[in-house]
């Protein structure tokens, strides 16, 4: 996963709601990769990380540590003492993410892409279960996140810019409602391609994917470690 480039137009950041940092946090590292797993279903991963919550905060919180009142959200100490967020799909080595195909249709990557992903994954006032959750977070320690919306921009570049928002209980302080919101804002970001379970042969993955992916002659398989011995690969979408 590299670092993402900004430019002094367009820095990739997001924003937790209402917390004391209104002007955001630097997204660090972001990456955008899919999957196909056994079964031939198909998902995109998301990962980004932040800089430190108080990076550029040159306030000091003394007046904060007379006010007994406030909430963890609202405490720039409590920020402060969780460092930097992580929000993965995969970071954890989980398979959780977001499917992007529907049994008996050949995926079109173009097409999803011009379209809002959702991961109707909000728990009801009757079950909660982590499992369930598209995502992982660490935030003000490992926390919960549901109910996310991922929007494309294609740029003229070929990139993406992505426009992504989703909901938050503070579960680690014990508070299971999603009452907190962000909004992650990606900019010049590329899709990564697509891995496949490491138990398979590349004859294997070309079946599957020949299976599951319309034209699949626009992509091609990439060495994930030309240096070494060992052959492993990705299928990505060939650049034009």
């Amino acid at each position: 996963m590299g670092k993402l480039k900004f430019s002094m137009e367009s820095v990739s950041k997001i924003y937790f709601l209402d917390n004391p940092y209104p002007n955001g946090h630097k997204i660090e590292v972001f990456s955008w990769s899919g999957r196909i797993d056994e079964y031939g279903f198909i998902w995109f991963d998301f990962h980004l990380k932040t800089e430190n919550y108080y990076a550029n905060d040159d306030e000091n919180s003394e007046e904060e540590e007379e006010n007994e009142t406030l909430s963890n959200w609202d405490s720039k100490i409590v920020w402060g003492n969780y460092h930097a967020c992580t929000l993965s799909s995969n970071y954890w080595n989980e398979q959780r993410g977001i499917r992007i195909n529907k049994p008996g249709e050949k995926l079109d990557f173009d097409t999803v892409v011009k379209n809002d992903l959702f991961s109707n994954d909000l728990p009801s006032e009757e079950h909660f279960d982590d499992d369930d959750l598209a995502f992982s977070i660490y935030l003000l320690g490992h926390d919960s996140c549901a109910d996310h919306q991922i929007r494309f921009s294609k740029t003229d570049s070929n990139l993406y810019d992505i426009t992504w928002t989703g909901k938050i209980a503070l579960t680690y302080s014990g508070d299971d409602e999603f009452s907190h919101d962000f909004k992650a804002q990606i900019f010049n970001t590329a899709f990564e391609g697509f891995h496949y379970p490491k138990t398979w042969t590349i004859e294997k993955a070309i079946e599957m994917f020949k299976a599951q992916l319309a034209n699949f002659e626009e992509y091609e398989f990439v060495d994930l470690n030309p240096k070494s011995n060992k052959r492993e690969y990705k299928l990505d979408k060939l650049k034009h």
